[in-house]
């Protein structure tokens, strides 16, 4: 009798032993449908999960593979690893609740999405086509005092969380932690150039003598300007207002529209247009 049960006991307990390699295609299997739901189900649901249409996404899964060399691995395609990074960068999804979410391992999610990243980044120069700001004439009547102009630039800070031994660096005239970000943009607010990565500290004349010196370096054509802030140098390329006079939009508004001399005059029209800038940034 003991050896009858005994014997029932090991056949029911190997039932319930399951096969590990069975256990991870099943993983496999459900992560893939999951990810399928997304970019294969109804057009509403793609787009809410992944932020492009089901068209748009089968069209860049194609340009990924045909121009990137993105290709498919043993367990997992192009478009599993695409859906990924949309759900990363399209809703902020931290990579750590992807892992719980989908069963993979941190190594492998951040593998694919610098793949994918890599693939993105390597297209830009075919489908980003900057604006020839000398082609592009200003609709805005302002621009006619400024001739041969082609927009403006100026420097922002932005917020930035680094660590406590690089705060002094970062820490900018207002004892704000920030990062000192230029932009360039034309007469239709249009960035051409950005440069990010400096520290708050850094003035906005250093930052933009580095743009200028760099491999893929801001070019002025010759002949061009662009209007710039007292903080920069008034120079060839670079139009500055004069210093020591009224300028900023916020003192005429405090005193009045009524410049009383031909420098107060040059420098009101120059920083109502030179706020294309202030603009372009919101």
């Amino acid at each position: 009798i003991m050896a009858i049960i005994a014997n029932r006991y090991q056949r029911r307990r190997l039932r319930h032993i399951v096969d590990a390699n069975e256990v991870q295609e099943r993983n496999v299997e459900c992560r893939k449908q999951m990810l399928r739901n997304m970019y294969q189900g109804s057009n509403v649901y793609c787009y809410d999960s992944l932020r492009l249409t089901k068209r748009s996404f089968s069209d860049l899964s194609a340009i990924l593979r045909e121009k990137s060399g993105l290709q498919d691995t043993l367990n997992v395609s192009v478009e599993e690893k695409l859906a990924i990074f949309l759900l990363i960068v399209g809703h902020n999804t931290k990579m750590r609740l992807i892992r719980s979410t989908y069963g993979w391992s941190l190594e492998p999610i951040s593998r694919h999405f610098n793949e994918v990243l890599r693939g993105i980044l390597s297209l830009s120069h075919e489908f980003i086509k900057l604006p020839n700001p000398e082609t592009t004439l200003p609709e805005d009547p302002k621009w006619k005092w400024f001739e041969d102009c082609l927009g403006a630039l100026d420097g922002t800070h932005i917020d930035v969380n680094v660590p406590l031994t690089d705060q002094g660096r970062y820490r900018n005239r207002k004892q704000r932690i920030t990062t000192n970000v230029l932009g360039v943009c034309d007469r239709q607010m249009k960035f051409l150039y950005v440069l990010a990565g400096w520290e708050g500290s850094a003035s906005d004349s250093r930052i933009l003598r580095d743009a200028m010196s760099r491999e893929d370096s801001f070019v002025v054509p010759s002949g061009k300007y662009y209007l710039v802030d007292a903080g920069y140098t008034n120079g060839p390329g670079f139009l500055a207002p004069y210093r020591s006079t009224r300028y900023h939009l916020n003192e005429w508004a405090i005193q009045g529209n009524n410049p009383s001399t031909a420098r107060e005059l040059f420098n009101l029209r120059h920083a109502t247009t030179r706020n294309v800038i202030e603009r372009t940034f919101g």
